[in-house]
């Protein structure tokens, strides 16, 4: 029952997902249907004030003519005095965030917060400055060439709202960072070695600056880290190795268990016949290696990892061993729990002389095989799911192409 249940869980799983996307596609199909069949008095709703445009599509007929068009609609105009409030407000804006980090407009030495919309985008702004090369249309200084004495900057913002367009203008003095500051100390020792190659580009070589304003510098040549990096890599990669040698070993194994269980059937099925047509357990062992070795020689067959094992119960028997001590062996040197199983039997029955040991060989046999058909039902379970993963996968695609355009059309 349970094997039953896991078997028609992939075709559950598949039916839940394609319901799914039937319903969503046809609530979106009876609402298109709706949206496009009603009376429609050639009324477009506007956004708001500072929103986007909105596109329609529309039918339109004439002179006996069906076309379809797209209609750009603009967003809801402002009145005079909401311009000129516009304007008021961006100015305010401006005046309130344009320094970004610098404390006053006297210094400025970081990037300034300039935009390009101002007043939750009513008003657009284009950047103009009196003095070019020292500040970016987005704020952003060019810290190389200002001069250490500083330099005046007039910034003219020119805003427009609608139609109407005013002017606002505001200065600024840039000024290299201060000597309080880290990236202040770093740029004047730069500078000083760049005056220091200018000047001696004549020569040889470049003496390094040893005292750069109040600060006295030591150089040294930084450290190449090459064989450190090196060593790391190496042991990274050595121990990728390991995992993966680790890995393929462990994986090896289960497949190795894998085979020994596929075997483990017919191994149970041709004892239980040979002992129960009155064949000694040895006998049986011996028919079964021999016929086994035969059909590997001949190409009949592969090597199984199953039948290996019972060669090598029989030949630990031939070196000497008793049949019970071999087979004890084999239940511990054999990592599957089927074999185990199998030495704890022929062991218990063997030392005790049990009459019933065809009748557990049997139902054995009989578990045996319900086991190797539900590990084929895994199997093909398992197939199945590594299948449904990409189709989950395209479908998910399919349902954004079809579904988002169709949201996107929907004006809430």
């Amino acid at each position: 029952m349970i094997s039953k249940s896991n078997n028609q869980s992939q075709p559950i799983n598949t039916k839940i997902i394609l319901t799914i996307v039937v319903i969503v596609g046809v609530l979106i199909l009876i609402y298109d249907y709706k949206s496009a069949k009603k009376d429609f008095a050639g009324i477009i709703p506007r956004n708001e004030s500072g929103g986007s445009k909105v596109n329609e599509r529309l039918e339109v007929e004439f002179l006996n003519q069906n076309q379809e068009v797209t209609l750009e609609v603009s967003a809801k105009g402002l009145n005079e005095k909401d311009i000129e409030k516009a304007f008021s407000d961006a100015v305010k804006e401006i005046d309130k965030t344009y320094l970004g980090k610098n404390k006053s407009a006297d210094r400025v030495s970081d990037n300034l917060n300039l935009r390009d919309t101002y007043a939750n985008g009513l008003v657009e702004v284009e950047w103009n400055f009196d003095v070019y090369g020292y500040i970016s249309a987005e704020g952003i200084l060019d810290k190389e060439k200002i001069p250490e004495e500083g330099q005046l900057v007039t910034l003219t913002a020119i805003m427009y709202c609608q139609d109407r367009e005013q002017i606002y203008s505001f200065c600024v003095v840039v000024v290299p960072k201060g000597m309080d500051t880290l990236e202040g100390q770093l740029s004047a020792i730069e500078k000083a070695v760049k005056n220091q190659d200018q000047k001696t580009m004549e020569d040889d070589n470049l003496i390094l600056p040893t005292k750069v304003e109040t600060m006295d510098i030591k150089w040294s040549r930084k450290m190449d880290y090459r064989g450190l990096q090196l060593i790391i890599l190496g042991f990274v990669c050595v121990g990728a190795l390991s995992i993966g040698k680790k890995r393929d070993a462990k994986k090896e194994k289960e497949k190795s268990i894998a085979d020994m269980d596929m075997d483990y059937p017919m191994i149970v099925s041709e004892l239980s016949i040979l002992m129960g047509a009155g064949m000694s357990f040895r006998k049986a062992l011996e028919r079964i290696v021999l016929k086994y070795t035969n059909n590997v020689r001949a190409g009949k067959t592969e090597m199984r990892p199953g039948f290996e094992q019972m060669v090598i119960t029989y030949r630990r028997m031939s070196d000497g061993l008793s049949e019970i001590q071999a087979i004890e062996e084999l239940g511990m040197k054999c990592e599957s729990k089927n074999y185990r199983k199998l030495s704890m039997l022929l062991s218990q029955n063997l030392r005790k002389g049990s009459k019933d040991l065809i009748d557990c060989l049997e139902k054995e046999q009989q578990n045996a095989f319900e086991l190797r058909k539900q590990r084929a039902i895994r199997a093909g379970e398992e197939a199945s799911t590594k299948l449904l993963i990409p189709m989950a996968g395209m479908l998910f695609i399919v349902i954004v192409f079809l579904v988002v355009p169709a949201v996107l059309q929907i004006n809430i």
